[in-house]
């Protein structure tokens, strides 16, 4: 119901822009030359292709973060990287039990 509402008001605000900017204006891309163009014409479709280039680089941006985040995971889940290796992980709570028994034995010692 807010966003029809939203809908209706930002409508009658771009009619009530276009009753109060109708006078021609003339538009010049390279040769290409459009004559006696409304001004709101210009002005909504100038509005228009800055919302589409927006999101064309919010597209691209979107997808190149999840191609980053999927190489990511696929590293992460590679059996020989280091990261997901088991027998490091053993390494290391054999060191740590090491370092506890050796440190409970200086504990006891003083």
């Amino acid at each position: 119901m807010l966003s029809m509402l939203f809908t209706i008001i930002f409508g009658l605000a771009i009619g009530y822009f276009a009753t109060q900017n109708t006078s021609p204006v003339t538009i010049q891309l390279g040769d290409l030359r459009f004559e006696n163009v409304p001004l709101y014409i210009a002005t909504i479709g100038s509005l228009i292709l800055g919302i589409f280039i927006a999101w064309l680089f919010y597209l691209a941006r979107t997808v190149s973060s999840t191609f980053t985040t999927y190489g990511r995971d696929r590293l992460v889940h590679r059996t020989d990287h280091p990261v997901n290796t088991t027998k490091e992980t053993e390494d290391l709570e054999q060191r740590i039990r090491q370092l506890e028994s050796e440190n409970r034995r200086i504990k006891a010692a003083a």
